[in-house]
């Protein structure tokens, strides 16, 4: 594996999702969040690929050989990448033990209400803590929610919507994703454009389960304001699980502006998704083999 070379093909392929990006603008969230998906996951199968399928090669001088970083500089700065993870475990784990089952029968029905909405049929345990600043998912065999304390003291439609938001979390395994961008970013750190992938990333998968949310027949005006004043509350409040990193939070403050914009500038509903996977991962899938198995050829000229 030639890690210079490797950086190189990553910045290619974040350069070719800029650009599709650019196309899908007008779409819905969830196509440009596969977008940044794929893209993240050939930054993480590019050396797989360069390892394992037959290479690509193009001719370049003789006297040309691409520069080799130390591969020990690279290794420590994985390991802190992933050792920021603990954090976040260990508020997880806190939340878990500590948080209060959220019983009462107004909140079980709104929680039936939304997974009908939201189309999930699985169990999913609904939890209160007061280590929770804003709306939190996590878990994959046994999904959580997790709200704020004063969530007790909610209408029951900002109940409602909150829920829908978490429910579409949980539908199409955020988690999952998440741990991808980790991953990507840990064997990465240094790399800008997994950097900004994995922002991109992060917003779009907020903004699909807002769309999510008005396509239920939610007015954007009322969305927005719930976003709001949870995001108020929680800056008013404790921050203590900041650290919750494996999981999705619904209110995250350096995306929300931009939500809100997007919110107030769309129709009150959103319209279905388009049938663009496969080509997308076909297209995605024969970047990543090109990039991936790109290997110099040493020519005498």
């Amino acid at each position: 594996m030639n890690l210079t070379l490797d950086v190189a093909k990553i910045a290619l392929l974040g350069a070719s999702g800029w650009l599709v990006a650019a196309l899908l603008a007008r779409g819905p969230a969830s196509a440009r969040h596969d977008l940044w998906l794929l893209v993240l996951l050939g930054a993480v199968l590019v050396p797989a690929a360069e390892l394992l399928l037959p290479p690509l090669y193009v001719i370049v001088p003789a006297t040309w050989e691409p520069p080799r970083p130390p591969l020990a500089l690279w290794a420590l700065g994985a390991l802190v990448s992933a050792a920021r993870l603990v954090p976040g475990f260990i508020t997880l784990r806190r939340i878990a033990r500590s948080g209060e089952r959220w019983r009462a029968p107004a909140a079980l029905d709104a929680l039936r209400a939304a997974a009908r909405l939201a189309g999930v049929t699985r169990p999913v345990t609904l939890l209160r803590s007061r280590d929770v600043p804003v709306p939190a998912t996590w878990g994959v065999r046994h999904p959580v929610i997790a709200l704020p304390a004063a969530a007790a003291t909610w209408t029951p439609e900002r109940l409602r919507l909150v829920l829908v938001h978490e429910l579409v979390h949980v539908r199409r395994q955020d988690v999952l994703v998440e741990g991808l961008v980790w991953l990507a970013g840990a064997l990465y750190w240094f790399h800008p454009a997994v950097w900004l992938a994995a922002g991109r990333l992060r917003l779009e998968r907020e903004r699909t389960c807002d769309e999510a949310v008005l396509a239920t027949g939610a007015r954007a005006s009322d969305y927005c304001g719930h976003l709001v004043e949870i995001m108020r509350a929680a800056t008013r409040g404790r921050t203590g699980a900041r650290g919750a990193v494996i999981g999705a939070t619904m209110a995250a403050p350096c995306t929300l502006e931009r939500r809100v914009r997007a919110l107030l500038a769309s129709p009150g509903t959103t319209p279905a998704r388009p049938r663009r996977g496969v080509p997308l991962l076909v297209t995605g899938a024969v970047l990543i083999y090109a990039l991936g198995t790109l290997a110099p050829c040493a020519s005498a000229w």
